[in-house]
């Protein structure tokens, strides 16, 4: 299966793209920079398409013969929309990297009209969201008559360019809260829940 990883070029892309060579995978690198694609391609011999997401059906074009987009290139509140439309009207499974809330409500959003095409849609397939999932379905099953969990993770080397950008655009928000398996808008935690948790930064 041909697969293509979408924003290779960027902080994160790039350090997907060592890892599945690094793996023996063979990815399409994809982006809006020709030349920093085509770069980034040449020590590995990797096949390159460069393409922005500002038409419908250049987007299309470029995914036809995919079976995979691995989705790097944020903000993803303004990418996702047009990389997944793309993915449906090609039949190309979706998965990316983002933690941004609207992002999963969006492709949740999505989900009759991907069954019908048969692919799969996974937002957040990157760092934050999967390990804290984890955890948190790990710490239901030991501790199953817990209510309620506050989870914070320290983020080590600090973020990327498009972390950071993603996380200034968000502050306005506030955070999200699962409340009786419903989303609701609340306030970013307090002092007191960050210093229990022994962590430097919450996760919305």
């Amino acid at each position: 299966m041909e697969w293509m990883i979408y924003g290779a070029n960027g902080y994160t892309g790039k350090l997907i793209v060592e890892e599945a060579v690094r793996r023996g995978l063979r990815p399409v690198l994809a982006g809006r920079n020709s030349q920093a694609l085509q770069a980034l391609a040449a020590p590995f011999g990797l096949p390159v398409r460069a393409f922005g997401l500002d038409d419908p059906h250049v987007v299309a074009k470029n995914l036809h013969g995919m079976g995979l987009v691995l989705h790097c290139a944020g903000p993803f509140s303004a990418t996702c929309a047009p990389m997944l439309e793309g993915c449906l009207a090609e039949g190309v499974h979706y998965l990316d990297i983002t933690g941004e809330i609207d992002v999963f409500a969006h492709c949740h959003a999505q989900h009759l009209r991907a069954r019908e095409k048969g692919i799969v849609v996974l937002p957040g397939s990157g760092f934050d969201v999967v390990p804290t999932d984890c955890m948190a379905a790990r710490l239901k099953r030991e501790l199953p008559a817990a209510t309620s969990l506050v989870l914070a993770f320290e983020a080590g080397g600090g973020p990327s360019p498009g972390t950071a950008k993603t996380s200034v655009e968000g502050l306005g928000k506030g955070g999200r809260a699962r409340v009786e398996g419903e989303l609701t808008r609340c306030r970013w935690p307090g002092r007191r829940a960050v210093s229990s948790a022994t962590a430097s930064s919450v996760s919305p």
